[in-house]
């Protein structure tokens, strides 16, 4: 607690230097491109990971049965690459990113869902034309594009209005950014939310009347045998490692532990490339403790490419997991829809 009184100071000047940023868009001193196609812009105002990402992919797996063509578009977070370019399932993570990969991937080789990463968002919406939607990543402090929608997403019990800018706190603005959102997804519910829970959270996210809520949970499947490891048996006793680079392992880890109550631990940075020093202090650490199954999320799976010499003999696993909205599913679609065409664009999501 003292600490964080002392970094409050620090997150002040951060909170200043974001709000100059705006107000370069704000006061017109620089404009922001305005696309012809529907954009949707999810973002988080938490530092790491939020459950952002399953959303996406829950967004894109619901408009790509309805809309021709979907586009996810991101700036390919940890690429070496500068320039504009739709991910291709032979790329590597260090050219296109580890999530936007992961994404590709996912869709597999559906023609109707591109990936698409560009450093300037706005030239890559430049040659996309007028037709089909736009999921924009991690796109809510972009201020260079002025997206139709909003969306911005909220882990459940980690409030926004009750945290600070960095250092002090997690977030990258001033809780009152979240005014610029048009709706609000609380993310990793302990499941289905019942209206006086819903009143309660839009009481403490300050939601005004105008602003939408919907609710999320997450849900796991049996992890996903990867290279030839055998199909996955429920209830087997066996040592194995959570694997896992990502912005919020914590709940990943509770994840595998429901499946394997003694799994070890080895959590990487968020994004951290599968170098040959760290693929081989997992082999090392899977030796010296006998563990023989390494289970892992798609992001990390993303960045590994082919499976490593040294991991012989360890059978490699991807936990899923899926966002499940219930009833605020077909409830945000409808949302959607009608916001889109209320800013002139006709995206037909009703069933």
């Amino acid at each position: 607690m003292i600490v964080r009184k002392l970094l409050i100071p620090i997150s002040w000047v951060y909170a200043l230097g974001a709000w100059l940023h705006a107000a370069w868009y704000r006061w017109r001193i620089r404009t922001p491109y305005q696309p012809q196609i529907a954009t949707l812009a999810v973002g988080n105002l938490h530092m790491g990971g939020t459950g952002k990402t399953p959303l996406s992919l829950w967004l894109m797996e619901q408009l790509h049965f309805k809309v021709d063509p979907v586009y996810y578009l991101s700036r390919g977070y940890g690429r070496r690459t500068k320039d504009v370019r739709e991910v291709q399932l032979e790329d590597l993570p260090q050219d296109v990113g580890d999530e936007a990969l992961m994404v590709r991937q996912h869709f597999g080789h559906s023609t109707d869902v591109h990936v698409v990463v560009a450093q300037r968002r706005a030239d890559a919406l430049r040659e996309m034309g007028r037709h089909g939607v736009v999921v924009l990543d991690d796109a809510f402090q972009h201020r260079g594009v002025q997206t139709a929608l909003n969306l911005l997403v909220c882990p459940f019990g980690q409030w926004y209005t009750e945290d600070h800018v960095v250092p002090a706190g997690r977030l990258r603005e001033h809780p009152s950014a979240a005014g610029r959102a048009h709706a609000v997804v609380v993310t990793r519910c302990p499941g289905p939310v019942d209206p006086l829970t819903r009143l309660d959270i839009r009481a403490k996210l300050d939601l005004r009347p105008e602003q939408e809520l919907f609710c999320s949970w997450e849900r796991y499947g049996d992890p996903l045998p990867q290279w030839d490891a055998p199909a996955w048996q429920a209830g087997q006793t066996l040592n194995a490692l959570a694997l896992c680079g990502i912005g919020q392992p914590a709940v990943f880890l509770a994840g595998v532990r429901r499946l394997v109550p003694m799994a070890e631990a080895m959590v990487l940075a968020d994004h951290e490339p599968y170098r040959l020093s760290i693929v081989k202090s997992i082999a090392q650490k899977c030796r010296e403790q006998g563990i023989t199954c390494i289970v892992t999320t798609k992001k990390d799976r993303a960045r590994m490419g082919a499976k490593p010499r040294e991991w012989a003999g360890i059978s490699v696993y991807v936990l899923p997991h899926e966002i499940v909205l219930d009833d605020d599913g077909p409830r945000l679609l409808k949302w959607l829809e009608r916001e889109w065409k209320a800013r002139g664009f006709r995206v037909p999501l009703s069933a």
